[in-house]
């Protein structure tokens, strides 16, 4: 029996050539394609569909708040955490909201494992164009990935330990 995820998809998604919202677009399109992934929280879609926020002035500081605990509610419902790790447009790799969205699912998970045991919640890791990655996000990660397919192929049910190898910042 098949068992299916809850994805939650972090990553940068704004420049303003959408270089990064084409690549956002992208991984959700081969996720999808995955039999053992369910559903595909995506802030980068769905912030804007949802019927409250899109009702609300864009930067608003009710806008602002609204997308926030959106987002961290989509990551309290999420079952593994699929990260896009680089970007075109930030040398150092991931942008800042990905790097907070990472550290609040590690810490979460952290919490949960102390109060009841549970397992921690996996982090699948892709960065296809990078040889380095800041230190917390290549150690906090369960599945490190470079070929955008192994999101295809991986049973998100079983997913095995594959540690990021290279140089850390």
């Amino acid at each position: 029996m098949i068992f299916v995820v809850k994805v939650y998809l972090a990553g940068p998604f704004f420049d303003k050539f959408g270089i990064e919202a084409r690549r956002v677009a992208q991984v959700k399109a081969v996720l999808s394609c995955n039999e053992t992934v369910d559903t595909i929280f995506s802030p980068k879609d769905e912030d804007v569909t949802d019927p409250v926020i899109s009702q609300l002035t864009f930067m608003s500081a009710e806008w602002q708040q609204a997308v926030f605990e959106h987002d961290l509610e989509g990551l309290l419902a999420a079952d593994v955490l699929v990260v896009i790790a680089d970007s075109e447009t930030n040398m150092n790799g991931s942008d800042d909201g990905t790097a907070f969205e990472v550290g609040y699912w590690y810490a979460m998970n952290q919490v949960q494992q102390q109060a009841n045991g549970a397992t921690p919640k996996p982090v699948v890791l892709l960065a296809q164009s990078t040889d380095k990655l800041n230190l917390m996000l290549a150690k906090a990660t369960t599945y490190f990935t470079q070929n955008l397919l192994d999101l295809r192929r991986l049973d998100f049910n079983q997913i095995p330990q594959r540690d990021f190898v290279g140089e850390v910042n």
